[in-house]
């Protein structure tokens, strides 16, 4: 009997492997797997993020040393008070470049981006959306955030804000959801990243819904509703400077015009920019969406409503109304359309050996397929410094230890990473932190208008570190008071007299 027993379990464990082999996936499951590979690989030929760098210094400065309250990098705001407001997603990144290296920690950040747009189109299949319009949405969601994949902690965002739009959704279409797990998941948001305010805004268009519903004559319960508003709220408090963190974004609103003005994600979209026209694309239909008679539902109406505004006045918001536009615009279609019903879906289906096949073929061939055609070295262990200043950083290190140095924005993290503690920076890319009025001498300057060399007089610089074909680079070049002491493969070294 036992033996009987033995032989049918080894045939089960024979069969089982062999009955996977032979089964097929649905068209649609391949081609998502296809854009994935490409969401994932495609970012390892993105050059290194100005911003990773003092993101990673910052990590390691809060394993040794704690979370800073005041300002360890610059000179220009030497000891200023500095809300580290990412510390958890920082802590986060250092670890993971620790332990595996840049790639793998690239290639986890790109599957989060995955996580965040499976549950976007898991919410459109339960509203009855067809595999057509879902996969197409796909595709342009794919191409608007493989821009911003890299190591930063703006990706955390997306996926918690995709899990509010799928738990607020369920539960607001009568479905059972686990609210009670937005609070806890709220008060590691804001921790990772600021990006949290978009959670307070999915809860506030979800009560607002919910509250109009009521007014309507819907029969609605507000009492968990606004329990679970209120724990959210509440919740953001759980960080290193408690309630006050509520007023922080506004700074962005009010004291960082700089930003909007001159750093690329920060600015509008362009339509005459290739790569911008995707969030025109998903403006457009979350337009239609909210005008046709097969309008969302009052929560996704006001939550598209929302996306919609915050994508066209900044680019980096691009990435969320993806996220909310692949539900709401094919469930719309479904409802308008029969062909992009679920119910119409192709009975198509693929083997899953092919399958595999395929998506890891795509995978293998477009990492190092867009590596050789952005001219990019890859970044396996240690992320690469091409492109960075490396040479002229330690140039300075050695011989100006602690001089009052100039350098630009955009070189402002990488030289945090590779001067601290010895030299200390004039800006970088805090813009929150700076405020304009420091920004805008410091871009005055930067491009030699009048007074430039009263403001380096007042500031007391005594070292300059800028890209050679920089405006203040060719003005130095005639000035008597200052003199070439150093030129790199990227920048040049003046210092003063």
């Amino acid at each position: 009997m036992q033996r009987e027993i033995d032989s049918a379990a080894r045939e089960r464990t024979i069969t089982r492997p062999l009955a996977l082999l032979r089964s097929r996936v649905p068209a649609a499951w391949l081609q998502l797997a296809m854009l994935f590979a490409a969401l994932v690989a495609v970012p390892l030929a993105h050059g290194i993020d100005n911003d990773f760098w003092w993101h990673l210094r910052t990590g390691e400065f809060i394993l040794h040393h704690g979370i800073p309250k005041h300002d360890p990098y610059s000179w220009t705001r030497a000891g200023q008070p500095w809300v580290a407001h990412e510390w958890l997603a920082e802590v986060f990144i250092y670890v993971a470049q620790s332990a595996i290296g840049y790639a793998a920690t690239l290639i986890i950040f790109g599957f989060v981006t995955v996580g965040a747009l499976m549950l976007s189109y898991t919410l459109g299949r339960r509203s009855g959306a067809g595999t057509k319009p879902l996969v197409v949405l796909m595709l342009f969601a794919v191409v608007v955030m493989s821009t911003f994949v890299t190591v930063r902690p703006q990706i955390f965002s997306w996926l918690l804000f995709a899990t509010f739009l799928y738990v607020l959704s369920r539960h607001y279409d009568g479905a059972r959801a686990p609210l009670w797990l937005l609070p806890p998941l709220m008060a590691v948001w804001v921790n990772l990243h600021l990006g949290f305010y978009f959670g307070l805004m999915l809860v506030g268009c979800w009560l607002a819904a919910l509250c109009f519903d009521a007014v309507r004559g819907r029969e609605v319960s507000l009492r968990l509703p606004f329990l679970i508003a209120a724990a959210c709220v509440v919740a953001t408090f759980a960080n290193p400077v408690g309630p006050s963190i509520l007023a922080y974004p506004f700074r962005y609103l009010f004291h960082s015009q700089f930003a909007s003005a001159h750093v690329n994600e920060w600015r509008r979209p362009d339509i005459t920019i290739p790569a911008h026209v995707p969030v025109f694309v998903f403006a457009v239909l979350l337009t239609l969406a909210l005008v046709t008679r097969t309008r969302p539902r009052p929560f996704l109406w006001l939550v598209s409503l929302a996306v919609l505004v915050l994508s066209m006045e900044a680019l980096r918001n691009g990435p969320f109304a993806a996220i909310v536009a692949v539900p709401v615009v094919a469930g719309v279609a479904s409802r308008r359309w029969e062909a992009m019903r679920a119910s119409r879906d192709s009975s198509l289906r693929v083997p899953l050996p092919a399958a595999l096949a395929l998506v890891i073929a795509i995978a293998a061939m477009l990492g190092p397929v867009a590596l050789l055609h952005a001219g990019n070295p890859l970044s396996i262990g240690a992320p690469t410094q091409a492109g960075f200043p490396e040479t002229e950083a330690a140039y300075v290190r050695g011989h100006h230890p602690g001089a009052g140095l100039y350098n630009g924005y955009n070189e402002g993290g990488y030289l945090i990473d590779a001067l601290y503690p010895d030299v200390p920076v004039f800006v970088d890319g805090r813009t929150d932190f700076y405020g304009d009025k420091l920004l805008n001498d410091y871009l005055d300057i930067y491009k030699a208008h009048d007074g430039w060399q009263s403001l380096l007089d007042s500031y007391g610089v005594q070292v300059v570190m800028v890209r050679e074909n920089a405006e203040l680079a060719t003005a130095l070049r005639t000035d008597a008071a200052w003199r070439l002491e150093f030129t790199g493969p990227i920048e040049v070294v003046y210092v003063r007299n």
